[in-house]
């Protein structure tokens, strides 16, 4: 697969996100057109389409140094430029984890983050939000010489005295071989973090890029391990032919790579660079392909990873035949395999996420609103089919009916009451499940726990601490658990009401569950023990990685409770609302009914202006209808036509409150 084929995926996978995002803004205006819409549903849509207008298709390269990463990164995605654009030559390269994406509102630049700032409590989430932390280099984006230039600054060095860098978690023995005692001086990367963007055209796409350069790197930024690795889609491991699979390859894997790939979408691959070194007068293509082969085996066998998985390239090749248009040598760098890995199941896998993210937040919603569509068309047919069989001169029948109606109604009318006296308690616990999860319960917790740990002179007590946080977190997880039952059951119980009692059989509720939480939460602090443990966190004084590490932990586990917080706002304003436009429509019709059987006992004549007025509100409602539908088709979300009208009858949409 060509670089061309890879573009083509990103572009569709970038038109495919502004089609859904063109398809929510539909729907929120169909919503306001009938006066549907409501404050929660408002808020529902429009962070939707946020969060799509933000998604970032996020690859990121692990490496150590000299695997030729940096090198791969420039033949996949920036040969174009016809330079070689990132610093990959040998002693010049990325120093510093970097981030490549396109900031629509920023424009081109590269913000460089000072090394100093590892000793600083604020972690790399919290210096992004502040641009002014950063020096910003403007980039011209119509210059790739001007722009290869500036990246030169990414390899940027500096001396500082040995203690200093013992600090930061940049001293290793590598630095002194040979040598028992250490030197005065050593030599460090100048920035901790780096951020690029300019509108290339992949990026401009979504495409985002992490290069996270070497095991020293990560052992130091706990960050990088526990949240950006995590959160990439896809996580490319790269080896070096020339060297196989070494120690520090192997902790590199192991320590930060594999787990992060653990109990989070996204997929995982190994590049085995470098293959160029095999090629040679004295042994033919048949020896080559075998050593490749043999490599391949090795390598799936160490790391435990099946051979499908690892691609064997030469980047640098690569490189080059992309820039002189050689496509023999670009077929001989094999670099279409990791393309079409790419172009493929990565952005096949993030559609999949995005869809499944839509359909959670947004997409019963507008099936529910199909739904009441749905509902409404059937009812309206089957009040046409009793008017059709009324004998206009049998007042005796048409007396009767009214009779029966009026009973209806008042049974009615009592199910509603029963019902807002179950809604207001309902109510009550849907308040005592959000204030259970908010940052007036979660942040005095996370306030006791970094005092504490500031407080520790021992890792020893700082684990501890964090064990402490861990059991309270876990407790109040527990007690919104027991508190969203308890709401859960009362849905469940007013839904089967409304089912036994009125025939609402197609009402489901959506319920709530907080065990992904939980799950979530248990994995936050394993992952965080494991990396503590690990031979990295050994790089850097402990107290210093291990307040690193735990600053990380409870920046996830705030964002994780965040998260629980808003589902369970979403999920109390919305439990109930199906049952709501259900219940005002049923009084409607009922309401309706006794009228036109009013007017037919008065007078004959308006039995047919009421079929016929009817009859006229199908045709409008038919169009809302197919509305629904194209919507629903944009989304990918189509669902089953109703049996008799043709129209789904599964819950509508919500509203603020019932008649």
């Amino acid at each position: 697969m060509s670089k061309m084929q890879l573009e083509e995926k990103l572009r569709g996978y970038g038109q495919w996100r502004e089609a859904l995002i063109g398809a929510l803004d539909r729907y929120k205006a169909w919503l306001d057109t009938y006066g549907l819409n409501g404050d929660t549903i408002n808020e529902s849509i429009l962070n939707m389409e946020e969060s799509l207008r933000e998604d970032r298709l996020v690859v990121a390269f692990a490496a150590e140094f000299s695997r030729g990463k940096t090198e791969l990164i420039n033949a996949l995605f920036f040969s174009d430029t016809g330079v070689r654009l990132l610093p990959s030559s040998p002693g010049r390269t990325t120093m510093c984890p970097t981030e490549i994406f396109y900031d629509t509102k920023g424009g081109a630049y590269i913000r460089l983050l000072s090394i100093d700032t590892r000793l600083t409590e604020t972690s790399l989430s919290e210096y992004k939000r502040h641009a002014d932390s950063w020096l910003q280099i403007e980039l011209d984006p119509n210059s790739p010489v001007q722009m290869q230039e500036a990246f030169r600054e990414l390899a940027a060095t500096k001396k500082v005295p040995y203690q200093e860098a013992v600090k930061l978690g940049l001293a290793f023995d590598e630095m002194r071989p040979g040598q028992s005692l250490p030197p005065e001086f050593v030599e460090i990367p100048a920035w901790r973090h780096a951020l690029i963007s300019f509108p290339h055209y992949l990026l401009k796409e979504g495409l985002s890029i992490l290069d996270t350069p070497g095991l020293n790197a990560l052992g130091a930024e706990p960050e990088l391990t526990l949240h950006m690795l995590p959160s990439a889609q896809a996580v490319v491991f790269v080896l070096a032919a020339d060297t196989g699979v070494t120690k520090s390859d192997l902790d590199m894997w192991r320590n930060h790579v594999r787990g992060s790939r653990h109990s989070h979408h996204g997929g995982l691959a190994v590049v085995m660079n470098k293959i160029d070194s095999m090629w040679g007068d004295l042994q033919g293509e048949e020896a080559i392909e075998k050593s490749i082969h043999e490599q391949i085996a090795t390598t799936a066998q160490i790391l435990e990873v099946a051979e499908g998985s690892i691609f064997p390239v030469s980047a640098k090749q690569a490189l080059l035949a992309k820039v002189k248009g050689d496509e023999a040598l670009l077929d001989k760098s094999r670099l279409r395999g990791i393309e079409n890995y790419l172009a493929n199941s990565v952005v096949r896998e993030r559609q999949t996420i995005l869809r499944e993210a839509v359909s959670h937040n947004v997409g019963h919603l507008v099936r529910e609103s199909a739904a009441t569509l749905g509902a409404e068309m059937t009812d309206i047919e089957r009040q046409l089919a009793d008017m059709r069989k009324i004998d206009i001169n049998n007042h005796e029948m048409t007396h009767k009916l009214m009779e029966e109606t009026r009973e209806q109604q008042g049974r009615y009318l009592a199910s509603v009451d029963n019902f807002q006296a179950s809604r207001r308690v309902f109510l009550v616990q849907v308040r005592l499940l959000i204030e259970a999860l908010g940052a007036d319960t979660i942040d005095p917790i996370v306030r006791r726990m970094r005092k504490q740990t500031a407080g520790s002179l021992t890792t020893i007590g700082m684990k501890n601490s964090m064990k402490n946080v861990l059991d309270e977190l876990r407790v109040v997880l527990e007690k919104a658990s027991a508190i969203a039952e308890e709401a859960r059951r009362l849905v469940k119980a007013i839904y089967a009401r409304f089912r036994d009692e009125h025939g609402f059989t197609d009402l489901q509720p959506v319920m709530l569950s907080f065990h992904k939480y939980e799950v979530e939460l248990q994995r936050i602090f394993d992952e965080g023990e494991e990396f503590r443990n690990s031979a990295a966190s050994t790089l850097m004084e402990q107290s210093l990685v291990v307040q690193k590490l735990y600053g990380t932990i409870i920046a996830n586990a705030r964002e994780m409770f965040g998260q629980a917080h808003n589902e369970a706002k979403t999920w109390g304003s919305t439990a109930l609302g199906p049952l709501v436009h259900q219940i005002k429509d049923r009084k409607r019709l009922i309401e309706s009914r006794l009228e036109v059987l009013r007017k037919v006992n008065e007078t004959s004549e308006s039995l047919d202006a009421e079929i016929a007025a009817m009859e006229e509100k199908l045709a409008p409602l038919q169009r809302q209808f197919d509305e629904l539908k194209a919507i629903l088709s944009t989304l990918e979300l189509e669902q089953e036509p109703a049996p008799t009208s043709g129209v789904s009858q599964e819950a509508p949409a919500a509203v603020e409150a019932a008649g």
